[in-house]
């Protein structure tokens, strides 16, 4: 018998960090050669893995294929480097941040909770003259 459950989004920031590939997994990755990332990562251009100094996590993947569609396009390595950078940076500080996203959830979580004590009280006021005396109802089970 298949039991219910709900997906739930993996923690791609986690995973990302985690992330370990070799050079030649992230040239092959992102249609780089060996020797590309070998050059960008003397030059500075991507970072290694702080976790595996020999190998290279997602903001590695991430500088890698933004660099190479700069290069596509005519643009001049450096420039292409910041130009990768800039974005990146861009992109997080576009991201909320969690105090952003707490406040709205906690203001929602307390009308929620503030609507459920309502209802309790609704129901106790309708079900308590119905409890015989004492306050506590018999069990029939």
């Amino acid at each position: 018998m298949l039991q219910e459950f709900t997906l739930s989004m993996p923690n791609r920031g986690a995973l990302w960090a985690r992330l370990a590939l070799t050079k030649t997994q992230l040239a092959e990755l992102c249609g780089l050669t060996a020797r590309q990332v070998s050059h960008w990562t003397d030059r500075g251009y991507i970072p290694p893995s702080p976790h595996h100094p020999d190998r290279y996590g997602g903001d590695a993947v991430d500088l890698c294929v933004l660099i190479k569609q700069a290069l596509q396009h005519g643009i001049p390595l450096r420039r292409a480097v910041a130009l990768a950078r800039a974005y990146v940076a861009d992109e997080l500080a576009r991201e909320p941040t969690p105090a952003a996203i707490a406040t709205p959830t906690l203001a929602a979580i307390r009308d929620n909770l503030r609507d459920a004590e309502a209802a309790i009280a609704a129901v106790l006021e309708a079900v308590e003259p119905l409890a015989p005396e004492g306050g506590e109802a018999t069990g029939g089970g």
